[in-house]
């Protein structure tokens, strides 16, 4: 079931007392006005939590902070101290439902698909451009998508300060055939082998790719990045752990950090956050750092930090002291550096 298709599921059969019962919570009891009320299981104020009997199941915690635009599965795993994939995993035990995914394709099935010739394609190209892409659509591939790719690290990388282990984490490999280093994007609400597409990153310089107009990224599984975030996957502990993210541009960015033990960092491919990349944050619940490349203008900084406004804690890091280079990201200097940079971080109001 799709998260949307889960809610709606335990809100047709009246299933939302049970899941109250099961994680915990007591003294619950339901309102003629559409809502329960409930306690928190380890406190004894028996109104402290709404959960609103709708498809949405939203939920207010007035004795813990579990965030401003929480639902019933937010509850969950704050009570049961579980990740998001992990409370929908347990929803899914408890109200013994299959868990799986809306669409999984592995690579053999995917090949075979293409295949095969179909008269019509480029009429469903030109509808699938017009059509808004839905999340719930989102293909799934398990991690026999990268075996073509050597699981080898390139030295350039190496040299720039991403280390072996680092690449490991991350599947970071090479495509010998298309002479660029891979970059799978795992698949954020996923598991560590869910793959839902893939960038490949010329070795040529920023300079040389200027030069010969070559795309310095390039997909090669192609997705939709705007429904995804880079890192998420890897770094969501670090993340909770450290109630702070860092959200850089590249993939690169989250490696060199990841490598200088930084591991709350995570990427959006681009400069510009999407609506449903800021869901995603807004759903972490913990300070928003934008943390993009110097040749970003503050201007544009403040406008991505305004879009978290009266919902999350949002900060910025702007180079106030010249230390770095024309697009260089605060990702690229030294770990000591960008300690400095984050402490003087400003907060936006």
């Amino acid at each position: 079931m799709t998260i949307t298709e889960l809610k709606k599921y335990i809100y047709e059969n009246n299933k939302i007392e049970y899941i109250l019962e099961q994680i915990g919570c007591h003294h619950i009891k339901y309102h003629n006005k559409g809502y329960y009320t409930c306690a928190n299981k380890d406190g004894d104020n028996k109104t402290a939590i709404n959960i609103y009997n709708d498809e949405n199941l939203k939920c207010i915690n007035h004795t813990r902070n579990i965030g401003k635009h929480a639902n019933l599965i937010t509850l969950i795993g704050f009570n049961m101290k579980l990740s998001f994939v992990d409370s929908i995993k347990y929803l899914h035990k408890i109200l013994g439902l299959k868990y799986d995914y809306n669409k999984v394709k592995n690579k053999n099935k995917q090949e075979n698909e293409d295949n095969k010739i179909d008269p019509l394609e480029i009429f469903k190209k030109i509808k699938r451009k017009r059509n808004k892409i839905d999340i719930n659509d989102i293909e799934i591939f398990d991690n026999t998508i990268i075996e073509e790719y050597a699981p080898l690290p390139h030295i350039n990388w190496i040299r720039e300060g991403i280390l072996l282990f680092t690449c490991e984490v991350f599947s970071i490999g090479y495509s010998f055939k298309k002479n660029r280093i891979v970059i799978p994007w795992h698949y954020w609400c996923g598991t560590e082998n869910d793959i839902v597409g893939i960038m490949g990153r010329s070795t040529l310089s920023n300079e040389q790719c200027d030069m010969l107009d070559i795309p310095k990224y390039l997909p090669l599984k192609t997705f939709p990045k705007s429904l995804h975030i880079y890192g998420l996957q890897q770094n969501y502990k670090n993340i909770m752990n450290s109630n702070l993210v860092y959200v850089v541009e590249s993939e690169k960015s989250v490696l060199k950090l990841h490598s200088r033990g930084i591991k709350n960092a995570v990427a959006i491919g681009s400069h510009c956050l999407s609506d449903e990349q800021i869901k995603i944050l807004i759903g972490l619940n913990v300070e928003i750092v934008i943390c993009y490349d110097k040749d970003i203008k503050l201007d544009y900084v403040l406008n991505e930090c305004k879009k978290f406004k009266h919902i999350r804690k949002c900060s910025y890091i702007i180079d106030e002291w010249d230390l770095l280079e024309d697009k260089e990201s605060p990702a690229d200097k030294h770990w000591k550096i960008f300690k400095f940079m984050s402490k003087h971080r400003k907060l936006y109001n």
